[in-house]
C-alpha cells in the first residue's frame, strides 16, 4: 500500500515506502559531542533529567483533561518507509503517577502510541522496537495538579525544550530531560540534529543512558527525538534502541582494569562521543536517515 498510512486500535496494516517530507535540519546538520562547552544558559532548561522524588505515597484523581485525549489514531499520520511492514497504533488510557515509584513523573495522560519492530540485522539478533507518542501538553501538566513539585518539573520539561527548539543551540552541556522518563541518567549524547516535522520541529540525539559506571557496549544506544507542534498543542517522543559496530558488545574488567577505567572515565566518554559522531548514519542499526525520515514524515491533523 503506498502513500499515507493511518493505524487503527491495535490493528496491524502493510506501510508503504517513506516519503521525505519538511525541512531539512535546521542546523545544517550540526553535530554536539558529548560534553560541550555552554550555549544555552536559560533557568527554564532543566537541570537534570533526574529529579529528586519528593516523599509520600498519595495518589490524587485524575482530572478529564488527563484522562481524554482529543485526537484520534487516524489523525496522526507517518511513514516508516523500509523500517517496518506493520505498525500497531493504540489509545492508551491515562496512568496515575505514583510518587513512591520510580522513574520519577511516572504518570502519563492519556495519549496516541504507536510501535514497530525493525527487521533483525543478522540471524539472532534482534533489536527492540520503536515508539512513537503523541501527548497533549494539557494533558501532561494536569497529570500532576494536586503536586506542587512535580507540576514545576514537567513544567521545566516542557518549557525547557521550547526553549532549546527557539534558541537552536548548537552545544548543550546539560542533560536533557526527555518524555517519558527514561532509566538512567544521561551519561552521553551524540549524534544531535534539529529537525522539521508536518505541524512542528523537535530536536533528536544518540543518547546512552545508565545508573552505573561501565564501558557503553554496541547494544546499549537509542535514538530519540523530543518535539512540539508549532501550536504548542502536542508533545511528539520517538525512540528507537539502536545497534552499532564501533562499541564493543562484551567489556569484561579486572577489578585493577576497573579502577583505572573510573579514573578516566570522562575521558572515556569524550572519546566515545567522537566516535560516535565521526559515523555517517550507516554506521548504527537501523540508519539514523531512516529514522529521520519518520520524523520528517509526521502529521498531526486536528480537526
Amino acid at each position: 500500500m503506498n502513500g499515507w498510512v493511518a493505524w487503527g486500535l491495535s490493528l496491524l496494516l502493510p506501510v508503504g515506502s517513506i516519503a521525505v517530507v519538511g525541512g531539512d535540519c535546521l542546523l545544517g546538520c550540526g553535530r554536539a559531542i558529548a560534553q560541550p562547552s555552554p550555549a544555552i544558559d536559560s533557568p527554564e532548561f532543566p537541570e537534570s533529567s533526574s529529579i529528586g522524588r519528593p516523599p509520600g505515597p498519595y495518589v490524587l484523581q485524575l482530572s478529564d483533561v488527563a484522562t481524554e485525549f482529543p485526537l484520534s489514531l487516524e489523525q496522526v499520520r507517518f511513514e516508516p518507509g523500509p523500517l517496518t511492514d506493520s505498525v500497531q497504533g493504540q489509545r492508551r488510557a491515562a496512568r496515575p503517577y505514583r510518587p513512591d515509584q520510580p522513574p520519577y513523573l511516572n504518570g502519563e495522560p492519556s495519549h496516541l502510541v504507536y510501535q514497530f519492530q525493525v527487521p533483525s540485522p543478522a540471524a539472532g539478533i534482534a533489536v527492540p522496537p520503536g515508539t512513537l507518542k503523541i501527548y497533549s501538553v494539557s494533558g501532561l501538566r494536569a497529570m500532576y495538579v494536586g503536586y506542587r513539585q512535580e507540576l514545576q518539573a514537567m513544567n521545566r520539561v516542557i518549557n525547557g525544550l521550547r526553549t532549546i527548539l527557539t534558541q537552536r543551540p548548537f552545544y548543550i552541556n546539560r542533560p536533557i530531560a526527555v518524555l517519558p522518563p527514561v532509566s538512567g541518567d544521561e551519561v552521553l549524547r551524540s549524534q544531535m540534529e534539529y529537525l522539521r516535522f508536518g505541524e512542528g520541529s523537535g530536536l533528536r540525539f544518540v543518547g546512552v543512558y545508565k545508573y552505573d559506571v561501565s564501558p557503553i557496549l554496541s547494544n546499549e544506544l537509542v535514538y530519540i527525538f523530543q518535539g512540539l507542534t508549532t501550536d504548542g498543542r502536542y508533545y511528539v517522543s520517538f525512540s528507537q534502541p539502536l545497534l552499532t559496530s564501533v562499541l564493543p558488545a562484551t567489556a569484561p574488567l579486572t577489578a585493577d582494569q576497573y579502577d583505572a577505567f573510573v579514573a578516566e572515565y570522562e575521558t572515556y566518554l569524550r572519546r566515545v562521543a567522537q566516535q560516535l559522531n565521526m559515523q555517517d548514519s550507516n554506521g548504527f542499526f537501523p540508519n539514523l536517515t531512516l529514522l529521520d525520515n519518520l520524523v520528517r514524515s509526521l502529521r498531526i491533523q486536528p480537526r
